[in-house]
């Protein structure tokens, strides 16, 4: 056990992105590379079981309201194997052959709602594209990139062998990566959409939210902090607000809903953080398996229980999900 403890003090992530596994992405095929990286995810998982414990209570707590037990157990099951097909698809996208990547984004992926985005993007000011870390959301910049819509997306690299690499293949396919990391993302976000560029955010990036002071709003039956940030870029900017979800639909193929949220002028529009969450909420709900902020979401219970009970006489943060875990995201 000892030989494995300094790997798997990494995240889920970066253990996945370890150099072999980057460099086998580029000769194998896509099942086997599916395969290999839910066998490497099992194995993480095996030696990280508190983390695992808390994937699985937090869907239990969420979706124990409406389903009953056995198919709960089917939906956490599903759920594990549609994180391991995230980080599958991440790899995919960034160090299989680009020219199979190109075919592959262009053919396997069906856009529903285009027309919402076509008639978005007439207005001139941009579009600001609202997505989250739902099904298959690394090929969604990608394949808007590859079908000609001039897109740009707010990202975070978790290994700078990735950033290279992905910002490499932005660049050969006209896509605009905004880096988290590096200078002031509102400004640049601002610039993109004057440039009358398409913007993609995720709405569920819990971490990076600008908490209203006086202002709450519900996800998932649960109360959290409200997020301002897509409202002040819709007022700054004045740009239509549309929703990106990419469902898998088995068998290497995957739909792109797309959801026309806000248009016109910003003023006087009722807040679209709301309504771009209650769209991701809708989707959650149909297929809970294809979201995987299960982890994060679970941590912000555990933390908004701690404050609201007792210790001593609630028992420590609700049995179904209190587990303490360091950050790794």
């Amino acid at each position: 056990m000892q030989l494995f403890t300094w790997k798997f003090k990494l995240s889920l992530s970066k253990f996945l992105q370890l150099k072999i596994n980057c460099l086998l992405f580029r000769f194998l095929p896509f099942s086997i590379s599916r395969w290999y990286i839910a066998i490497l995810g099992k194995l993480y998982y095996f030696f990280n079981r508190k983390e695992k414990r808390l994937i699985r209570n937090t869907i239990n707590f969420i979706c124990k309201r409406k389903m009953d037990s056995e198919k709960v157990k089917v939906k956490i099951k599903e759920a594990f194997k549609g994180i391991f097909d995230h980080y599958h698809e991440k790899l995919f996208v960034a160090y299989s052959h680009f020219q199979n990547l190109l075919r592959f984004l262009d053919r396997q992926i069906r856009l529903e709602g285009e027309d919402a985005l076509q008639t978005a993007l007439e207005g001139g000011k941009g579009v600001i594209l609202v997505t989250g870390h739902f099904g298959a959301v690394e090929f969604l910049p990608g394949c808007l990139a590859v079908k000609g819509f001039p897109a740009s997306m707010i990202c975070r690299f978790q290994t700078d062998r990735l950033r290279q690499s992905l910002q490499q293949r932005s660049d050969w396919v006209g896509l605009n990566l905004i880096d988290a990391d590096e200078g002031n993302i509102f400004r640049a976000s601002i610039n993109a959409l004057k440039q009358g560029r398409i913007l993609i955010t995720e709405c569920d990036e819990f971490d990076e939210w600008r908490a209203h002071e006086h202002r709450d709003t519900y996800f998932l039956n649960q109360k959290l902090p409200y997020d301002r940030t897509l409202d002040l870029l819709r007022q700054r900017s004045g740009a239509p607000v549309v929703t990106a979800f990419m469902r898998r639909e088995g068998r290497q193929q995957y739909a792109m809903d797309l959801t026309l949220i806000a248009n016109g002028a910003a003023s006087g529009v009722q807040a679209v953080n709301g309504q771009c969450l209650a769209t991701l909420e809708a989707a959650i709900e149909a297929a809970p398996e294809q979201w995987y902020q299960w982890k994060k979401l679970g941590k912000i219970i555990n933390s908004r229980l701690e404050v609201e009970h007792d210790h001593q006489e609630s028992g420590y943060l609700a049995p179904e999900v209190g587990i303490s875990l360091p950050d790794q995201a």
